[in-house]
């Protein structure tokens, strides 16, 4: 005989059903409805107070009216047992919540370590066991859209905005550490010019530099490790932006926030933010070079990648040869390096141009490259902004325009740019007195 959940919930015990069997039915039940309707505040109330509050109001009313119960429970505690299930990641919240909190490691189940500013450090919490740590992290890349199990171990999903989640479990990771981790923090908080001086990041002439490029028809890459702050950067190049250039942005989740508004909502600039959609299924995949493709077709003055990894690189190398403005981010040792792991990520993408050919193509694509290093004691320093000459023999010349002196600790302003630059943003708008600016090398 098939029971209703309602039926189901108020059995008398004597029909063998378990009070546990009626509290998963219920916790599926109330899974179900908020998943549909309520997603976006469910993500959201892992790191927003109210978000949290309201979640668990819709959780109440909704076990109210649908006279859901389970044996022992009130309906405030069975409510909050619901969210805990539904939303919590046990000993993990403080830490997912706490904005200090850049990133939590897990080497296995039982060595778990968190990453702030100053530095890491272990954890004592650990998880009860390797199932409790894979059960957890399926609960994570859910939010995310993704299933982590046995066919797909390896997993980049995410929590909520601005913060990613990557998981691997065994058969790929040793069964005996179990499900290994990352979850990282993106910061979206906006940041001004005098924060980044303040911060010993760059100097304002090479925060002016950067942004004049950006404004006027320069494209720019920036290159280092992850957690350096390439994406700070971004956001205040973007940031810096004069209002009437169109941009179009594409992550793989949300770090920037542009969008600027008045008093009554209106918006004050022109922003369109895109983000990539992994899938199980490839064919409903939306990867970066297709966002970047479709960018093509809104008219943008600037176009944002987020990070460069793969084929995308073609894409954008050939957008901004094409008239486009392109500001994006790689992982790369140097600014000079960094030539050639565009030029490795372009042939990803197949193509049968030349070594020599292409790398020309992508000199001419990023005529400025910045490459930004996290310091021991924390600090995140643009070390060189360089400017490409030329290619000879398929390496990519540069003459650096701005670098950081670890010997005495200072910035240096090291070369004027290139007649042939200071021509293009000539031609683009900029006025004589700014680029002129960056001609002269102070002594």
């Amino acid at each position: 005989m098939n029971h209703t959940l309602r039926e189901l919930v108020y059995e008398e015990q004597n029909t063998g059903v378990q009070e546990k069997d009626a509290y998963e039915a219920v916790l599926e039940q109330v899974r179900g409805y908020v998943s549909e309707a309520h997603a976006e505040t469910l993500a959201q109330s892992l790191t927003e107070k109210a978000a949290t509050e309201s979640i668990k109001r819709l959780i109440e009313e909704y076990v109210t009216t649908q006279r859901l119960r389970v044996d022992g429970c009130s309906i405030q505690e069975l409510t909050d047992r619901i969210y805990r299930d539904m939303a919590g990641f046990g000993f993990l919240d403080r830490y997912i919540a706490d904005p200090d909190v850049e990133e939590i490691n897990g080497n296995s189940w039982r060595d778990i370590e968190i990453v702030t500013r100053s530095g890491w450090r272990k954890i004592p919490e650990r998880f009860l066991s390797p199932q409790q740590a894979e059960d957890t992290l399926r609960k994570m890349v859910r939010l995310g859209g993704l299933v982590l199990d046995g066919t797909n171990p390896t997993v980049d999903s995410y929590i909520t905005q601005g913060i990613r989640i990557s998981a691997i479990i065994p058969p790929v990771t040793d069964r005996r550490s179990g499900a290994v981790f990352s979850i990282r923090r993106q910061r979206m908080a906006r940041v001004t010019k005098q924060q980044l001086v303040d911060w010993r990041t760059a100097t304002p002439e090479m925060l002016d530099f950067l942004a004049l490029c950006v404004n006027f028809g320069v494209s720019v890459g920036l290159a280092g490790k992850t957690g350096s702050g390439k994406t700070t950067d971004i956001s205040y190049l973007l940031g810096a932006a004069d209002r009437d250039k169109r941009i179009y942005t594409i992550e793989e989740t949300r770090e920037l926030d542009l969008f600027n508004v008045d008093d009554q909502g209106n918006a004050q600039n022109r922003v369109i933010h895109t983000c990539t959609r992994p899938s199980d299924m490839e064919s409903a995949d939306v990867d970066m070079n297709d966002l970047l493709r479709k960018a093509l077709r809104f008219s943008p003055d600037i176009i944002a990648v987020a990070e460069m990894r793969g084929a995308e690189a073609m894409t954008a190398q050939e957008a901004a040869r094409t008239g486009h403005t392109v500001v994006t981010s790689l992982h790369a040792n140097s600014a000079r390096k960094a030539y050639g792991r565009i030029l490795s990520m372009c042939q990803m993408s197949g193509t049968h141009i030349s070594t020599n050919i292409l790398m020309g193509f992508v000199a001419e694509a990023f005529p400025v490259m910045v490459f930004k290093k996290q310091a021991p004691d924390g600090t995140r320093r643009i070390m060189e902004i360089v400017e490409a000459t030329g290619v000879r023999d398929g390496t990519v010349q540069a003459s650096t325009l701005f670098r950081y002196d670890t010997a005495t600790g200072s910035f240096i302003q090291a070369g004027g740019i290139s007649q042939s630059l200071a021509d293009t943003l000539l031609e683009n708008g900029a006025d004589q007195a700014s680029v002129a600016r960056f001609r002269e090398v102070k002594t």
